[in-house]
């Protein structure tokens, strides 16, 4: 297979746009471009159309990375085939589309493009795809898992109950692998929230030199059978962590499982920075405060933006009810950052339902949508329901009829 293609037009004079990508369809387009937007990637031109546009666009154009969505096309390869000859030579092509086909991931490799990607694209293997094929990068692939790292702007914002659920929720609803990582080494409530207890091997992982993937999965508890609880017993006293040691741990644990989630306490303690800045999603709770605004700020200024494909979803979880709320829009534009999802509240519910026990989500419907929704989005899916809008919507018209009446 050759990596020089030849020309069939006289396109070469024209300039070179960076990333070209040619959506299925209008939606897909828009969304495609707050991606790359969220990426930070210039010199851009998304356009709706698939394979036939970009082959229409390619004879008069010309890019450094194109991306064409092969959804609808009803011979993908012969589209490839057609469009290549009309692509500058050093240009990079990245397939899209919604099947997962192993031989047509091989078939398209054999054909020139640089890699497949599957829809609903996963904003940090779009990133590490869009770099391997600007600048040559390779990423380590033995790292098949993802981390996602849950935390708060406050106390008593539920980071542990939220982690819990998307926990039980990915591995039960979804079926898929799950490690839960409790880093809060002081007082620690997973196992009480998933129903299980005892050391978890936490501490002895962060103590040990090296670390060992056999004895690492044989300390960790299992909570179901696609779960998995790394935690320890609390202790008191202050204890140190090397940021090095802590990321090779979940590097590790990535090896293991499709999903790392990381229950980080606020305050963030040593370590916590470390985990939240290399996490591929970063999942920060809030309220629509004053207080929550600065505080979401200020954590959002040492964590870093999306740039490099990390995604962050800030969750508004109202655990203290309406206190005090300012409006949604006035929050966003103060932070920087659009709100992802609006969790319901529960009131006490949730907490009452620990005293009979592990939470049991089913015990509050609502939330457990919730959840669900915020887990998907954490896992590369669409949600399946529109709660996190409706709840947002609600949210906003009481905020505007409280105004009026005020």
């Amino acid at each position: 297979m050759s990596d020089i293609r030849p020309i069939s037009n006289s396109n070469t004079d024209q300039p070179l746009i960076g990333t070209a990508l040619f959506a299925a369809d209008s939606a897909q387009a828009k969304e495609f471009a707050a991606m790359l937007e969220r990426l930070g990637i210039e010199n851009v031109r998304v356009l709706p159309g698939g394979g036939k546009a970009a082959l229409d666009w390619c004879q008069n154009q010309r890019a450094e990375v194109l991306m064409v969505d092969l959804d609808g096309e009803t011979a993908p390869l012969k589209t490839i085939a057609e469009l290549t000859p009309h692509c500058d030579p050093t240009c990079q092509i990245i397939a899209l589309g919604s099947r997962a086909d192993i031989n047509l991931y091989r078939a398209l490799l054999h054909s020139g493009v640089m890699d497949y990607l599957q829809k609903p694209v996963q904003l940090d293997l779009l990133a590490n795809a869009l770099d391997r094929a600007h600048n040559g990068t390779h990423a380590d692939f033995a790292r098949t898992g993802r981390s996602i790292a849950v935390t708060a702007c406050a106390g008593g914002l539920g980071t542990s109950s939220v982690a819990a659920g998307l926990a039980q929720l990915l591995s039960t609803e979804r079926h898929i692998p799950v490690a839960m990582v409790d880093f809060d080494r002081h007082k620690g409530d997973q196992g009480v929230l998933l129903g299980v207890s005892g050391d978890a091997g936490l501490a002895a992982a962060l103590a040990s030199s090296e670390i060992d993937l056999h004895l690492l999965q044989r300390a960790m508890i299992d909570v179901n059978p696609r779960l998995k609880l790394l935690a320890q017993e609390p202790a008191w006293q202050d204890q140190g962590v090397v940021a090095d040691h802590l990321l090779a741990l979940g590097a590790t644990l990535c090896q293991l499982f499709n999903q790392v989630i990381w229950d980080l306490p606020a305050g963030w303690p040593t370590g916590v920075l470390d985990v939240l800045r290399h996490a591929e999603v970063r999942i920060l709770l809030t309220e629509l405060t004053v207080q929550g605004a600065r505080s979401t700020q200020r954590l959002l200024a040492e964590i870093g933006d999306e740039s490099d494909g990390q995604q962050l979803l800030l969750v508004h979880n109202p655990s203290h009810g309406t206190r005090n709320i300012i409006p949604q829009a006035q929050f966003e534009d103060y932070v920087g950052h659009r709100i992802a999802l609006t969790l319901p509240h529960v009131g006490g519910a949730l907490g009452d339902s620990l005293l009979h026990g592990p939470m049991r989500l089913e015990r509050t419907p609502l939330l457990r949508q919730g959840l669900l929704d915020l887990a998907d989005l954490a896992s590369g899916r669409k949600p399946q329901s529109r709660l996190s809008a409706q709840t947002g919507l609600l949210t906003r018209l009481k905020q505007v009829i409280g105004r009026s009446a005020a």
